[in-house]
């Protein structure tokens, strides 16, 4: 049985997003559909990207605060449940302190309780009404690193609590027979540190930042850079382990010696 769902995952610059683009030529080589959808696609089927929650009061009073565009924010408004979504990169042309306004309201900045809830919601929505046939569907990120970012970099939460979330939505995925591929390495500081450097100074910033001076990174004391490379290590040996108990069929790989054609043929039997 092939697998409708492949899953990319591992720290940023593991050669996640290469990855994914040779699978999905890969399979449209052997003649099978296959949709890719990367970490801040915003048409994504089962992740947030640049979405806002609110709640009803919440919903009403953004549009009181901005009448005239009363009509453009309550068209683009998804009700599901309790919660409005709204894709607020819509408006970038639009109205900045609208899109300021909505960013406050992320998915991704909402309280635990409630990000888990929204979160379940769409990964069952995704499998639920999903038309899959034969097609293959490509996930970077959205598995793993997003939800261990929310749950342990912001909130520091327990690992139990990350593990049986992670739990909850490989059970329901499991019908689509998923296979994770997870890219490690073993020495992760000489690996990340040529990526870090490359990237520019706007996202050393804010990467180092989001790890070191939130949650986990506050009550832990770190710092700078060498502080994210704890941080990375110690996400890099949880998710190992928490994979370990999944119910989902994964493949890892430690990707430190960059031979990519040997990995790339690995993957190839390993999809079939």
């Amino acid at each position: 049985m092939r697998s409708n769902l492949i899953i990319v995952e591992g720290i940023p610059g593991s050669g996640k997003s290469t990855t994914a683009h040779f699978i999905k030529e890969h399979l449209e080589k052997e003649g099978i559909k296959a949709k890719l959808f990367q970490e801040g696609d915003t048409s994504h089927p089962a992740d947030y990207e640049s979405t806002a929650c609110l709640n009803e009061g919440q919903f009403n009073a953004v549009l009181d605060k901005f009448p005239e565009h009363r009509e453009s924010i309550k068209g683009d408004a998804e009700k599901k449940g309790n919660h409005y979504f709204i894709s607020y990169r819509h408006f970038l042309d639009t109205d900045p302190s609208l899109v300021e306004c909505l960013a406050s309201f992320d998915v991704y900045e909402l309280d635990l309780d409630t990000f888990e809830e929204v979160s379940y919601h769409y990964w069952k929505e995704f499998v639920e009404e999903t038309d899959f046939g034969d097609d293959v569907y490509i996930f970077e990120c959205c598995f793993l690193q997003n939800p261990f970012t929310k749950f342990i970099a912001m909130h520091n939460a327990e690992p139990k609590r990350l593990e049986n979330h992670l739990k909850k939505i490989s059970s329901w995925i499991e019908p689509l027979n998923p296979l994770l591929i997870y890219f490690y390495q073993e020495n992760l500081d000489q690996s990340f540190h040529h990526v870090y450097e490359e990237r520019s100074q706007e996202w050393r910033e804010f990467f180092t930042d989001y790890h070191v001076n939130q949650g986990y990174g506050k009550e832990n004391g770190l710092k700078g850079y060498q502080g994210l490379v704890e941080f990375l290590e110690m996400r890099r040996d949880l998710e190992l382990r928490i994979l370990e108990g999944l119910p989902v069929r994964h493949m890892i790989i430690e990707n430190g010696e960059k031979d990519w054609d040997l990995y790339y043929e690995k993957m190839k039997i390993a999809i079939k």
